[in-house]
């Protein structure tokens, strides 16, 4: 058979203008999807922008019936994307309640604003308190060891290098102890007048002296019983103040020669501190005896064994002094002998010790101990002992302080003089006496 025969070529497909024809409308129907995707793209913005009425939305369903499956397929698209922008939208609210939550400012009650403002008022004050006591501190310490016009004047027999900062002695070398700080204590009695070849004191008598020194790093203190009887140079004045001239006479007459108040105390430390060759003093306090029982209860009483048999007292018997019985303790005298101030100063010595200790120990407990005595003292007492001063004094012994507590007394012996017991000083043992004082090796120090 021909293969024309039918006019046809033979790769003739009665198909392909069929094919042909309906690729031509798959064109055209993508052309169309893509516009109708394009519109729904438009009315998904649309709708996104602005909230969508259902009732218009039924109505355009209506009127596009013919369009039918491809807005089915839009709406379900739509609403995927809708219900994923409301959930971004839930939690982008969320986060930002949240948020607010976090960083609204607490607001708080008026009673809790009360607690808070006394609570802050409270911490202020106790800042400014321990502010004021340390600066109190610091200042007292700097008072009572002030040593810028330091002037030892030694014996002949002792060298001496940047006037007394530094002493050999003996072949050791040694060097004064800054640290150091000196109160001189003096009991008055103001009921005896001083006299010196005519002279008149009218201020009263040292009858109780006692030179206290503190060494404000360590806390050692040591007490030494001073007699009134020491035979030592004491200025003369008027009765206008005026200086006479220079006498040696018991040094317990120094403070007759003055008002019995400020002017008789320095007068009585000028005196003491040329016995201890011009070592510098700066603080004194002087009490009227008529005070002693006051003090002595405000203590709480003080006990003592008494060394020796005078008036009621009984030699080793044990007494809790109260009142006029502690005055009667410390200011007895015996007349008998020319030891009677020596056994009055052992009385004295014994009661201090215990005053002392009973002293220290209460400000351990209590930091205001010192300054109510010192209140209970006032009216009977002289002193320029300040706030600063008796600050460090409290606290050195709240930390630790005064537990190595020494008494001595100036060495030497007492003689019968025309009319009054006469002391007189052991000169090489005091001096001794006062290097232990105020002094250290140099060997020790480096």
């Amino acid at each position: 058979m021909s293969l024309q025969s039918n006019g046809r070529n033979h790769n003739y497909n009665p198909m392909a203008d069929s094919d042909d024809v309906g690729f031509a409308k798959l064109i055209k129907s993508d052309k169309t999807t893509e516009q109708s995707y394009t519109e729904s793209s438009m009315k998904e913005e649309i709708d996104l922008a602005a909230p969508v009425d259902h009732d218009e939305a039924a109505i355009m369903d209506k009127d596009t019936n013919s369009k039918a499956s491809a807005y089915d397929d839009l709406d379900d698209y739509v609403f995927r994307q809708s219900k994923s922008s409301r959930k971004r939208k839930l939690r982008n609210s969320l986060y930002k309640r949240k948020s607010k939550h976090k960083h609204r400012k607490k607001r708080f009650k008026k009673w809790q604003k009360a607690c808070i403002g006394i609570i802050s008022t409270l911490l202020a004050l106790i800042i400014l308190l321990i502010s004021t006591v340390v600066c109190l501190n610091m200042l007292g310490k700097s008072e009572l060891t002030n040593a810028d016009n330091l002037s030892i004047a030694v014996p002949d027999n002792v060298e001496n290098y940047d006037n007394g900062l530094y002493i050999t002695y003996k072949g050791t070398e040694y060097k004064y102890n800054e640290n150091i700080g000196t109160i001189l204590c003096m009991g008055i009695d103001k009921e005896t007048l001083g006299n010196v070849d005519g002279h008149i004191g009218t201020g009263g008598n040292a009858d109780a002296l006692f030179l206290i020194t503190i060494d404000t790093e360590t806390g050692d203190t040591n007490l030494v019983n001073i007699s009134r009887e020491t035979m030592t140079d004491i200025g003369i004045y008027s009765s206008e103040g005026n200086y006479i001239e220079t006498q040696k006479a018991q040094i317990c007459l120094a403070y007759a020669y003055g008002d019995g108040a400020e002017s008789s105390c320095r007068n009585e430390l000028t005196a003491v501190k040329q016995l201890f060759y011009n070592v510098p003093i700066n603080s004194y306090l002087s009490l009227d005896l008529q005070g002693i029982g006051e003090i002595n209860d405000a203590m709480g009483g003080v006990t003592v064994v008494s060394p020796e048999t005078i008036g009621t007292f009984v030699a080793g018997e044990t007494y809790t002094l109260k009142g006029s019985q502690a005055q009667s303790f410390v200011r007895s005298r015996s007349h008998e002998t020319v030891e009677g101030n020596n056994l009055r100063m052992e009385r004295q010595r014994v009661y201090l010790e215990s005053f002392a200790s009973s002293l220290i120990s209460q400000t351990k407990q209590n930091i205001t101990t010192p300054i109510n005595i010192f209140n209970v003292a006032q009216p009977y007492i002289c002193t320029n002992l300040n706030a600063s001063k008796i600050t460090h004094l409290a606290i050195t012994a709240i930390r630790g302080g005064y537990n190595e507590f020494h008494i001595n007394s100036v060495p030497g012996k007492v003689k019968k003089g025309n009319e009054f017991a006469e002391f007189y000083v052991d000169e090489d043992k005091f001096f001794e006496m006062f290097l232990s004082l105020y002094y250290k090796p140099v060997e020790d120090l480096e």
